[in-house]
């Protein structure tokens, strides 16, 4: 886990930082150097305040959503699922670069946060059992596979034996 973060936090801004350079460059070649640059910086503001504002709006709709469930007293399992992908959304198109704006965006239209909100709820049904334990059910997350350890395996071939 800790390596993936590690490369999320390293990898992922680096790659904006080289896109925004030859973006910044191929601007610069056209209409100079001084444009170029208001451009690109321009470009990263409009994202930000169109996202912020976008973000604001679905996620006044996500709350009306969830209040509207709970008033009919439905659990707002995909509406809490759809706030939790606005919210990510909205942090990615604070974040500067191009890369992050277009998977923020994509998170917060409507149609393409239904793909995202699938697959997470399927992944998470996938790692998620429900037992049932006097009268209450039990939600049990299955742990992340790893290799046993020694002990563990004297133990289940002790059992198996």
């Amino acid at each position: 886990m800790f390596i993936r973060l590690l490369l999320l936090f390293t990898l992922i801004p680096f790659i904006e930082l080289v896109i925004l350079l030859q973006v910044h460059h191929a601007i610069s070649e056209v209409w100079g150097n001084g444009v170029g640059l208001l451009i690109t910086v321009g470009t990263i503001i409009f994202t930000g305040i169109v996202g912020a504002a976008l973000a604001r709006q679905q996620g006044l709709s996500v709350i009306r959503q969830v209040q509207q469930q709970m008033g009919q007293a439905q659990v707002p399992g995909e509406a809490l699922a759809d706030g939790i992908l606005v919210l990510i959304g909205a942090a990615l198109l604070l974040t500067p670069g191009f890369l992050t704006d277009i998977f923020g965006f994509s998170l917060l239209i409507p149609g393409s946060r239904r793909f995202y909100r699938h697959r997470i709820i399927k992944w998470f049904q996938q790692r998620v059992r429900v037992h049932k334990s006097g009268g209450a059910d039990v939600f049990v997350v299955d742990p992340v596979e790893r290799e046993p350890s020694i002990n563990e395996v004297e133990r289940m071939e002790s059992d198996n034996l």
